[in-house]
């Protein structure tokens, strides 16, 4: 009987060792797994970010070129221009014509300089684009109202501001493009070192566990640079009620 108790007690813990080796070996292989799932998006988020920074930069540097080389090359020919047709009194339809030209030249680039980084941005600061962001994608269809606690003077590192306002430009895009929404409402406003925006619309809305339909929208993109600094985003929507997402981010220091 002793012999006998001493088997059973003997099977039980190999039995026992055998399966806490098993579960630490499969605890470890899921670790494992997270720590390479973990690593993967990482590397791709590391990836969406220098493609936006390097586009932000190349941005910048266009605009940049487009306004101080372009478009004061456009002037000085106009102005010259103007200078000879006045000087020998020359009245003639081509001359009115090459002048039209240069001023309809001189306003699509200047249009598209504002485009790839908007002059109020850089002069003036975020918390005015914003409002004049709201503006511009108002329109018959569909309006956009500004809701801001912050002064409308206050300024953050360029970078920061830029990041922000192009997150802020594609949910407008997404709204426009996706929501049916007649209305949205853009709000700002700081807490605690946090910078927290959050945009309502009254559209069709989507199912919430359908979100990985909605990342061709480019929502891949903004949670990039969310990401990039430490903040966070939530989106609730219920179809046919409208959609609300929360973005809050740490100001920089």
């Amino acid at each position: 009987m002793r012999n006998k108790k001493i088997v059973s007690l003997s099977i039980i813990l190999t039995v026992i060792i055998f399966l806490l080796f098993y579960f630490l070996y499969q605890n470890n292989k899921l670790k494992q797994k997270i720590k390479r799932k973990n690593t993967k998006q990482k590397i791709l988020l590391n990836i969406i970010n220098s493609s936006i920074d390097s586009q932000e930069v190349e941005r910048k540097k266009i605009a940049s070129f487009l306004h101080d080389n372009i478009n004061s090359l456009l002037s000085s020919a106009g102005l010259h221009l103007n200078t000879f047709t006045a000087q020998h009194d020359i009245n003639s339809s081509e001359i009115q014509k090459a002048k039209t030209i240069l001023s309809e030249a001189h306003e699509l680039l200047r249009d598209m300089s504002h485009d790839l980084v908007p002059s109020l941005l850089v002069r003036f600061g975020l918390i005015y684009a914003l409002e004049d962001l709201c503006e511009k994608n108002s329109n018959s269809a569909i309006s956009f109202e500004f809701s801001n606690s912050i002064p409308i003077t206050r300024r953050y590192v360029e970078k920061f501001e830029m990041k922000i306002y192009f997150i802020v430009s594609e949910l407008f895009s997404n709204i426009t493009k996706h929501s049916n929404a007649q209305k949205a409402v853009l709000s700002l406003t700081e807490k605690q070192d946090q910078l927290i925006f959050s945009i309502y619309d009254d559209g069709i809305g989507f199912k919430t566990h359908k979100l990985k339909d909605a990342e061709g929208f480019g929502l891949n993109r903004i949670r990039a640079r969310i990401k990039k600094y430490k903040g966070t985003l939530s989106i609730i929507s219920k179809e046919n009620q409208g959609t609300r997402i929360k973005i809050q981010i740490p100001l920089p220091h």
